[in-house]
């Protein structure tokens, strides 16, 4: 298993990582065939990204097949660009194997090297195993998004979760 920052030609892979993994759970913010993004917008904004430091992309890789990836984008604006909000997938075949927290190590990482200060997150409140693995990695619950997502009908609470890091 290899984790490694996205880069632009991994925009197509990376797409069609982002809509299967929204394909297998509930659990992510998107449905099947809902990603909000091109292959070629993508691109721009791996090349934005990497250019800026506004955001990053870890991808999680195995035998050159993308499996898993954690994505941060900073804070907009000078009041909040000690921020970095997370969103994370892995595919179901490869939950459990420490995958997630590679990618948060990775992240983290990222993060504490440019000077960031708080990775933030949303979670749906019935998601067990990602809540656990947010919790052992220093996240804490800082509150209750009521009815954050509807999901088949019902609507969902989600947590805020935030970790401080650095100085």
């Amino acid at each position: 298993m290899l984790i490694r920052e996205a880069k632009v030609q991994d925009a197509p892979a990376f797409v069609a990582l982002f809509d299967r993994v929204n394909s297998e759970t509930t659990f992510m913010l998107f449905e099947r065939g809902e990603s909000p993004t091109s292959v070629e917008h993508q691109s721009q904004i791996f090349e934005h990204w990497a250019k800026t430091d506004s955001g990053v992309v870890f991808v999680c890789e195995e035998d050159k097949e993308l499996i898993g990836f954690v994505a941060g984008r900073r804070g907009v604006g000078r009041r909040q660009a000690h921020s970095i909000y997370i969103a994370m997938g892995v595919l179901q075949a490869w939950v459990g194997r420490g995958i997630g927290r590679s990618l948060l190590e990775a992240l983290e990482g990222w993060a504490q090297s440019k000077g960031l200060h708080r990775l933030e997150l949303m979670v749906n409140y019935n998601n067990e195993r990602a809540i656990r693995l947010y919790e052992k990695f220093g996240f804490e619950r800082e509150g209750v998004k009521r009815h954050a997502l509807r999901i088949d009908g019902h609507y969902i609470d989600a947590f805020y979760m935030a970790k401080l890091i650095g100085g």
